[in-house]
């Protein structure tokens, strides 16, 4: 019962944070430039079950049939009997199925997926045989039906541990939130028929100066300040090859590439950047990105390949109806998570009062 109580906290917690992100999306719904932002969950580690008293539960003995799946070197495996033991930062987790690679290291770890939908070996974890964690070096690798890592041709390890008499099963112990990933799908383009106002269609992110640095953002809705710069509605810079725009004359134009023309000629550019994965990107503001350091970035800056529309803004991508509809389930699960709890300490209230008189 008390694992039960535990597990019920769990969702309720979780279920709170999902809220917080909701709520702070919809506050954004009109806001130009913003991105969705959702709360990524995960199960607690699976521990095995064991009967403590009595006589040993049945267990199935034999070798295990193990499936393997291979699809641009990340392989999906799974197995009837026995677990595969996966090394995180909360224990050793049991599993009968996971999904694996090899990183830059020569070590086999799980797969983690950045928005980008690229493989981020930071933060995949360490799959371990039976001497511990799998390293392959450079070479390539299959895993077997009976779930062994071959490299050219011999087994070099063991996946599955198996043939555990007493044990009942796994169970996890709820699930918790472990990452805020932000959407990065483009937002509705929308007319202003204002011309300091600048859209990004494609890929790509105005730079902007600010007391905290160098930082990136979506939103073109820009004026001047009393400098003639370009600025934001907060009064930070917005950067052009040589430093802050300024603009000289009435008669000024932004073409496609980001080129400010005045007069006819073309005296600045606007300082564009992207990047092969978003996923090196980490939000700081409502509408301000920046760089994570460099030794946890896993792609790279490229030059920029989009196209700037002056006279538009994007508007947020955060879709007001599905957010309402995500909040209501979330106040459900809530509800339903707090019935849980209520009735398993209705259930310890009478273990204590009534079987204790027994």
């Amino acid at each position: 019962m008390i694992k039960g109580l535990y597990v019920a906290g769990t969702g309720l917690m979780t279920n709170i944070h999902k809220i917080d992100v909701i709520s702070n999306n919809l506050s954004n719904v009109s806001t130009s430039g913003y991105k969705r932002d959702t709360l990524e969950v995960q199960s607690f580690n699976n521990r095995l079950f064991t009967r403590i008293n009595g006589s040993n539960t049945p267990f199935k003995t034999g070798t295990p049939t193990v499936s393997s799946e291979e699809t641009n070197g990340e392989f999906t495996i799974s197995t009837d009997r026995g677990y595969f033991r996966i090394d995180t930062e909360d224990g050793v987790d049991y599993s009968r199925s996971m999904k694996i690679f090899k990183d830059q290291d020569g070590y086999l770890r799980t797969i983690y997926k950045n928005v980008g939908g690229t493989v981020d070996p930071l933060k995949g974890d360490l799959v371990l045989g039976s001497k511990g964690p799998i390293n392959i070096g450079d070479s390539d690798f299959t895993v077997d039906a009976d779930g062994n890592v071959v490299v050219g041709g011999s087994v070099q390890d063991s996946l599955i541990v198996n043939g555990m008499p007493g044990v009942i099963g796994t169970m996890s112990a709820g699930i918790k939130s472990y990452s805020v990933m932000t959407d990065f799908e483009q937002g509705q383009m929308d007319m202003t028929n204002n011309k300091f106002d600048l859209a990004i269609r494609g890929e790509g992110y105005f730079n902007i100066d600010t007391d905290y640095g160098t930082l990136l953002t979506r939103d073109g809705s820009f004026t001047i300040n009393s400098l003639g710069e370009l600025v934001t509605y907060d009064g930070n810079t917005v950067q052009g090859i040589d430093g802050p725009i300024e603009i000289t004359s009435e008669n000024f134009s932004v073409n496609e590439f980001g080129e400010v023309i005045q007069d006819g000629e073309i005296t600045d550019k606007i300082k564009l950047t992207n990047y092969t994965n978003v996923g090196d990107l980490e939000k700081v503001g409502g509408t301000y990105f920046r760089e994570k350091p460099e030794d946890e970035m896993t792609g790279e800056r490229v030059d920029f390949n989009g196209e700037v529309i002056q006279g538009f803004l994007e508007q947020s991508n955060t879709d007001a109806i599905s957010e309402m509809i995500r909040l209501i389930e979330m106040n459900r699960n809530y509800e339903s998570s707090q019935k849980v709890v209520t009735t398993i300490d209705d259930m310890i209230g009478k273990a204590v009062n009534d079987v204790g008189r027994v």
